[in-house]
């Protein structure tokens, strides 16, 4: 079963909207509403690598997802292929090759560009290197980027046929979108400043400094970084009245993992993880937690578990490993607790 988060369902209706989006703005004037229709899929070809799952282990499904079919070398590999398929199937259609090509192109570009921005790694240089992009601007699910863009395409969608409505408001749901994605990038850079010079007077001695946004909005921030044997996170809100960050250090705890030293599956958890990552032990089951999801409400309880969980044990069922956490809390709790927080302290 593939690995699945909640969050991964809203993920799915982002690229689908932008996707549709731009189905309407390559070939809406031509085939009218089907041009959303396969706008929607060429956006969404890219995640067709979930249909690998049976045939792969749970740990080698994290870097199967968003590797080779999220690469440069796909998009410019398909997009032709396919161009050339829909206009052999659709001839009355009257979209040329290059048309299709074009809109297959952006909406498979697109998906591999938006998903780099979130924390999970996407495999731009696939098949000739396996290093993962992540910018950590955004986070996976961010209703403050969706729902607007949503709206908006709606509207375009209900719109008559070449109608100027509809041409306006799918043009505003590209540009409202498109403004949002600039400022979590100019969010990101004031963050991580703050975030930065707040942990240097702490005068630790530590590794690369990462900054990324909490779930649902990019208005509270964690921050992680890593000395030899532990990882120090704190959190921010850009509405925070102080920019006096506390940080605490949690042990990564590498001796739990011995007993697991020859299973493959470490090598590729570390090697998801980036190093990013601490291990736990609860009712003899020990558990690898990938930072880079962040805690469950870790804003309020420095002891909070982590949203990645993967259990180490054999036969362990980690079809869930991206929600595990979040079962541990009532989501109404962690909700409200996000929303305070944002508020600043």
């Amino acid at each position: 079963m593939y690995i699945c988060s909640i969050f991964e369902v809203m993920d799915s209706l982002t690229h689908i909207v932008l996707g549709a989006a731009i189905g309407e703005a390559v070939l809406g004037k031509k085939i009218g509403r089907k041009a959303m229709l396969w706008g929607a899929l060429a956006d969404t070809i890219p995640d067709f690598d979930v249909f690998a799952s049976p045939c792969v282990t749970q740990a080698q499904q994290l870097l199967i997802h968003r590797g080779i079919t999220h690469s440069f070398f796909f998009v410019l590999l398909m997009s032709p292929l396919l161009g050339w398929l829909f206009s052999k199937w659709f001839k009355k259609a009257d979209v040329t090759w290059k048309s299709w090509t074009w809109l297959f192109f952006l909406g498979m570009f697109t998906h591999v560009l938006l998903d780099s921005l979130t924390a999970y790694g996407t495999g731009w240089f696939e098949p000739f290197s396996d290093y993962r992009v992540s910018f950590n601007t955004i986070f996976v699910a961010d209703p403050f980027y969706t729902l607007p863009f949503l709206t908006c395409v709606l509207v375009a969608l209900i719109a008559r046929n070449g109608s100027q409505k509809r041409v306006q408001w799918n043009k505003a749901g590209l540009w409202i979108s498109g403004l949002y994605l600039i400022f979590t990038i100019v969010n990101k850079w004031h963050v991580h400043d703050v975030m930065k010079t707040a942990f240097d007077t702490k005068k630790e001695g530590a590794d690369c400094f990462i900054t990324t946004p909490t779930p649902l909005n990019n208005f509270l921030w964690m921050a992680y970084t890593h000395d030899s044997s532990g990882t120090w996170i704190g959190y921010y809100s850009i509405f925070d009245k102080s920019k006096n960050i506390e940080y605490r250090r949690v042990n990564r705890n590498d001796s739990l993992l011995q007993p697991f030293a020859s299973d493959e599956s470490v090598q590729l958890l570390k090697r998801f993880s980036k190093g990013n990552y601490v291990i736990s032990k609860e009712d003899s089951i020990v558990y690898f937690n990938d930072i880079r999801f962040g805690q469950i409400a870790g804003w309020d309880n420095t002891d909070a578990s982590f949203p990645f969980s993967y259990a180490m044990n054999k036969s362990a069922d980690n079809s869930m490993a991206l929600d595990r956490g979040k079962f541990k809390v009532p989501l109404s709790e962690v909700f409200s607790s996000l929303v305070t927080r944002i508020k600043g302290k």
